[in-house]
């Protein structure tokens, strides 16, 4: 194994790997019909307590929750390259702005176009907007 030396006696101590997903599957998805009506969603539930962000990639505001793998099937699944959210609430938001203000709140919104994953998941939201209306 080649790798830098990190005065280790040219030795790698450890061999790092990217290992992306090969599939996400979305359990339950609800399109909200409007950034405000989802906002608002959001703000209720950041009220309640949960720390909660939108993100946004092309042109789509959004919110998921991951499946977490805490059984062997699901932690198989995982090791295997597939992921799974619970479900994700989405709108459309043509344009990125850091926050949505809902009353005195602000919601903040994470612009997570750098993320392949989600931008990806992002376009397929948009897709199925698209073809809703």
């Amino acid at each position: 194994m080649k790798g830098i030396d990190c005065n280790c006696g040219g030795f790698v101590l450890v061999e790092i790997v990217c290992s992306p997903p090969k599939r996400l599957t979305i359990l339950e998805c609800t399109q909200y019909p409007s950034l405000d009506a989802l906002s608002k969603t959001i703000a209720t539930v950041i009220m309640m307590g949960q720390p909660v962000a939108l993100r946004w990639a092309e042109g789509v505001a959004f919110s998921y929750s991951i499946l977490e793998p805490t059984s062997d099937v699901l932690m198989k699944e995982f090791m295997e390259g597939r992921i799974y959210w619970s479900d994700v609430l989405f709108a459309p938001m043509p344009e990125y702005q850091p926050t949505v203000r809902v009353g005195t709140l602000d919601v903040p919104v994470i612009d997570v176009t750098p993320n392949p994953i989600l931008r990806e998941a992002a376009r397929w939201m948009k897709a199925r907007a698209q073809k809703r209306t």
